[in-house]
């Protein structure tokens, strides 16, 4: 998922060395001169920050996170994008392995596709002001079911078959134009000052182009301080994807290896293969260090593999795990007892009272509903 690849850019990016260090849940607050105010919204603590340059990777939030810094811009036109995961056997079967990439009837490029064993279809290109207030709208699945009627005629698909819905915002650059897709989709950076600090906001881009648009950033900083490129990304393999086993034969013996080291039974192997790459190792490691146990409501899952979710990937909240560690919403796989569980068995690794599991569950289950269409 997006998310699962952010999160191991970031891990990997980490692990070059302690000058680099990700901080998750902060928000920058204010502004002294050349020093920034950050707060730590876990806690509510804050520190102080002298920083030589800014760069302003928020997206569609980059005016907002200006305007945090007392910079007046308007970069961003941000254009929303919906999309619907389907559970329909019938029409994922008639899909087979194949993407329908193609012009509606209204001009608007969208898409089939399989996932696994559901289906993913969208999207939507609509103007929006507020990236925070982006869902997937009932005018959007009526978009989308009378797209996939005209496709697959013979299919009777409806709002039942929805198990997700999410929907995004584009950070491309703002213009006057009238008709989104003539909005151009390329990347640039805008330069500010903050003082005598720079400030590179990032307009544009797309997760296809982020390698090249995080190089040519990156020379651009470089260049500022005076230093000089070491290495090259274009060919970097990010976090389980390092040494992926892409054969069959190579890959039975990454589970052969993965059983050799770590004793774990069965389908394990390949379970946490399917859902961390390579990494599925480290991982499987960890939970044959110590007693473990299958979730009783998704067993296929254990209580040690979320605590190492909780130890090593920065999860705050329980819509971290759910939505942006793991794929449990976007596939249309939970359910009340499975949140609850969940609730339980990650309070347990960060430390949460009884009070705590449940307004985590509370909140999850609102975000689910509100942004997900998703009510349990």
């Amino acid at each position: 998922s997006p998310e699962r690849l952010t999160l191991e850019l970031i891990l990997d990016g980490e692990a070059e060395g302690t000058h680099a260090r990700a901080l998750n849940y902060v928000s920058l607050i204010s502004v002294n001169g050349d020093s920034v105010t950050l707060c730590d919204e876990a806690t509510g603590s804050t520190f102080d920050l002298r920083p030589k340059l800014i760069v302003n990777a928020a997206g569609p939030w980059i005016d907002a996170a200006n305007r945090s810094l007392g910079l007046q811009t308007r970069y961003i036109g941000g254009t929303k994008g919906s999309h619907l995961i389907l559970d329909h056997p019938e029409l994922r079967a008639a899909i087979g392995k194949n993407e329908f990439f193609f012009e509606n009837k209204d001009g608007r490029i969208v898409l089939i596709f399989p996932l696994m064993d559901k289906v993913l279809i969208g999207t939507s290109d609509i103007p929006i002001e507020n990236p925070d207030g982006a869902r997937c709208d009932e005018n959007e699945v009526d978009y989308f079911l009378d797209m996939l009627a005209r496709v697959f005629p013979s299919i009777e698909v409806d709002r039942s078959h929805i198990v997700f819905r999410f929907s995004g915002v584009r950070p491309l650059a703002y213009t006057k134009a009238r008709n989104a897709g003539q909005i151009t989709r390329d990347h640039h950076i805008q330069e500010d000052k903050l003082s005598d600090i720079p400030v590179y906001s990032l307009v544009g881009g797309k997760w296809t182009s982020y390698r090249a648009f995080s190089e040519q950033v990156t020379d651009k900083v470089l260049s500022y301080l005076g230093l000089a490129r070491k290495a090259g990304t274009q060919d970097l393999p990010i976090g389980g994807g390092k040494e992926y086993p892409w054969t069959g034969y190579i890959k039975l013996q990454f589970f052969n290896r993965v059983y050799e080291l770590t004793g774990l039974p069965g389908q394990w192997p390949k379970i946490l293969f399917n859902r961390y790459g390579t990494r599925a190792q480290e991982i499987a490691a960890f939970m044959a260090a110590d007693d473990d146990a299958a979730l009783e409501h998704k067993p296929d899952m254990t209580r040690r593999e979320i605590t190492f979710l909780a130890q090593h990937e920065k999860i705050v909240h329980l819509d971290d795990l759910l939505l942006r560690r793991t794929m449990l919403a976007f596939l249309g796989e939970l359910t009340r007892p499975l949140v609850d569980e969940l609730a339980d068995v990650l309070g347990d690794a960060l430390g949460w009272s009884k009070a705590q599991k449940k307004a985590e569950a509370a909140r999850a289950l609102e975000i689910l509903a509100d942004r997900h269409g998703v009510r349990l």
